[in-house]
């Protein structure tokens, strides 16, 4: 009798359980807008949050648009993560190398004459670093969670010597969707 009177409660726990799990509220982030554009006489730029399968941002897409006949050049050293008003250092992106980041010696990309550049890139103080693993050489890292509020970024470029700076923000929500 002992044992159905403990069956029948883990059961009743098993279905309070399921039922408050099946009515628990799925938090998204909503960015506004979804894609942040800016424009000058050199180029367009699209800043977009990415979400990489999961609920929150955990990047970004920069995208520029060359409108000049001469090749326009990032500056990775000098861009930086805007939160809140605040910069929050570089952003880093697949391909870049520990040594570049730490010496601040991070190689240019080229947009070329009229070309359009893309690059899915994250901030360096957001990413997020897995400890060593045996017979893993390397820490596997993957970009953290985007934290609400504005997010944005301070984009340098060069052409010709000249730099040429752009802000570009967007903000960051959270919603609360319901089944």
């Amino acid at each position: 009798m002992r044992n159905i009177n403990k069956t029948g409660l883990f059961m009743m726990f098993v279905f309070a359980l399921t039922l408050w799990i099946g009515c628990a509220p799925i938090i998204v982030q909503v960015s506004t807008p979804a894609i942040q554009t800016a424009e000058n006489p050199y180029y367009e730029i699209q800043f977009e949050p990415l979400t990489r399968e999961s609920r929150v941002f955990v990047s970004f897409r920069l995208t520029i648009i060359n409108r000049t006949d001469r090749n326009l050049e990032i500056d990775w050293n000098k861009t930086h993560y805007i939160h809140n008003n605040r910069s929050l250092g570089i952003f880093v992106f697949k391909g870049i190398r520990p040594q570049d980041i730490k010496d601040l010696t991070i190689p240019p990309d080229i947009v070329p004459a009229r070309g359009t550049f893309s690059k899915e890139i994250s901030p360096y103080r957001l990413i997020a670093r897995a400890p060593f693993r045996e017979g893993i050489n390397e820490p596997s890292i993957s970009p953290g969670p985007v934290p609400i509020g504005q997010s944005g970024i301070l984009l340098v470029v060069r052409q010709n010597g000249k730099e040429i700076k752009e802000k570009v923000k967007i903000s960051i929500t959270e919603k609360v969707l319901n089944d």
